[in-house]
């Protein structure tokens, strides 16, 4: 079993609540993520940092400064803000948690944890795909539209405007396409000090979004010994354990910290990307918390929730993780 594992949550903009009443109220189109972006609270993140999260990430997953500029009214210096934004305001949620935190543990709140340590923040960019509202971010077809540079020209930017802020961790995640895992991951050599890891989406138990076999899209990508923290989000929780089985050659041989952070097996439902739609099907959150074990013996050292995750599902996780450490 692998050292403790760490907790993490993710957040991403169309799952917060005052965004989700600002898309009823508006009938927002697909390009408002910048006005989500900019409703950002502080009192959710909260949540989940009182439910146990050691790690939360920035709200920045589909911040592309290209949309931003075009449909945000700002110009790059003013996008680029606003991602850093993203960062003061997850830091923010921090420092005022642990302040209270500590606080409680000096009163002997029995709620407190001696061995906590302070929450950690983590920077977040989605895939190339994420701004083309079109549901790319889980298929991937877009790659053979486009070039590596086009690639790196979405995403560099993004990165160092989230670097420059200040971060824990960083993340690329939900990319369902080896090629481009590949071509970000080779731009994360220009921040050698920063803890960065990829997580891929994947459609089955044993197959990115686009269709490679994950454990070669794994490999792919740690092969050169610089990405030392890799795994699966945003997919079916019952998913997870074949997929992590499948990478343990590529763990042992490399030497790999996994990252596994599911939704909750739902399946975002619109008759099109410029409307309202529903999460649909069955809710598996609250029944794939037992797995986590496994999770944590197969190299897990970040688990947590990714989209449809509450507050309950991390607090669950953590009660479990307590358990494994004291075992």
């Amino acid at each position: 079993m692998t050292s403790p594992t760490t907790l993490f949550t993710f957040r991403r903009q169309d799952k917060h609540d005052e965004c989700l009443v600002l898309y009823e109220e508006a009938e927002l189109n697909k390009y408002n993520f910048a006005l989500c972006l900019l409703r950002y609270s502080i009192g959710d993140e909260h949540c989940f940092l009182e439910a146990g999260a050691d790690i939360i990430q920035t709200i920045s997953y589909q911040a592309y400064i290209e949309l931003l500029c075009k449909y945000g009214d700002m110009n790059v210096e003013g996008a680029i803000s606003t991602i850093q934004k993203s960062v003061h305001l997850a830091r923010e949620a921090v420092e005022e948690f642990w302040t209270d935190y500590k606080r409680k543990a000096e009163e002997g709140d029995s709620t407190t944890a001696a061995d906590r340590c302070k929450p950690m923040v983590c920077g977040c960019i989605g895939p190339y795909g994420g701004m083309l509202f079109s549901g790319e971010e889980y298929k991937g077809n877009y790659i053979d539209k486009i070039t590596e540079q086009d690639i790196i020209d979405c995403q560099r930017p993004r990165i160092e405007a989230l670097v420059g802020a200040g971060l824990d961790y960083f993340a690329l995640e939900t990319i369902p396409v080896q090629k481009e895992a590949e071509v970000v991951s080779k731009l994360m050599r220009e921040f050698p000090n920063l803890k960065t890891w990829v997580a891929f989406q994947c459609k089955d138990s044993g197959h990115t979004g686009h269709g490679e076999p994950f454990a070669g899209a794994v490999e792919s990508v740690v092969r050169d010994g610089y990405i030392k923290y890799v795994g699966v989000n945003c997919c079916a929780p019952t998913y997870i354990t074949p997929l992590l089985e499948s990478i343990q050659k590529y763990r042992r041989d490399y030497s790999l910290q996994l990252v596994a952070y599911p939704n909750n097996g739902q399946v975002w439902e619109k008759a099109s990307f410029e409307t309202a739609g529903k999460f649909v099907g069955p809710d598996l959150m609250t029944g794939f918390a037992s797995a986590v074990p496994k999770w944590v013996d197969l190299g897990t050292s970040i688990v947590g929730g990714c989209c449809q995750t509450a507050p309950k599902d991390i607090k669950v996780i953590r009660d479990l993780i307590d358990k494994l450490r004291k075992s």
